[in-house]
């Protein structure tokens, strides 16, 4: 894992760096969350809702609205695809999960691209993704903190 300005950048996920989202692809179907400069820039979340299970997303459509201390909006998906899963009972339980841990507790939604060998199109790995967030936390000139319980 990469780190710099405290903003974690974990391997073996893909990124979608203007829209500060993560997906781990799990065979057919990708995992999607927020990244660590995403929670850091919205501050403490306050609520969500989530599409729920089943609906078809189009790329670029929300899978969840956020809403934090600085920040109401969506949680997009990078490509077309129906929702499968959603972390409603995490959110449930500590409405700050994705605050606290952004890449693994705190994922959003599952979703199953409609066009598994399009669905990572677009988004950045390994050494063009850290190269990408660097540039982007440099610009926005912020540091990466996490909520603490």
């Amino acid at each position: 894992m990469i780190v710099h300005r405290g903003c974690a950048i974990p391997s073996g996920y893909s990124y979608d760096v203007p829209g500060d989202l993560w997906v781990r692809f799990e065979g057919d179907v990708a995992r999607l969350g927020i990244t660590d400069v995403a929670q850091t820039r919205m501050g403490k979340m306050v609520s969500i809702r989530f599409k729920r299970v089943g609906k078809h997303v189009a790329a670029g459509k929300s899978v969840a609205t956020v809403e934090s201390a600085k920040w109401v909006g969506p949680i997009h998906s990078p490509f077309d695809g129906e929702v499968l899963e959603i972390n409603e009972e995490g959110f449930a339980e500590d409405m700050l999960i994705a605050n606290k841990d952004p890449y693994e507790a705190g994922w959003i939604s599952v979703v199953r691209p409609d066009d598994p060998s399009n669905a990572e199109a677009g988004l950045l790995t390994d050494d063009a993704a850290v190269e990408a967030y660097r540039t982007r936390i440099d610009e926005l000139e912020i540091s990466c903190i996490r909520c603490a319980d």
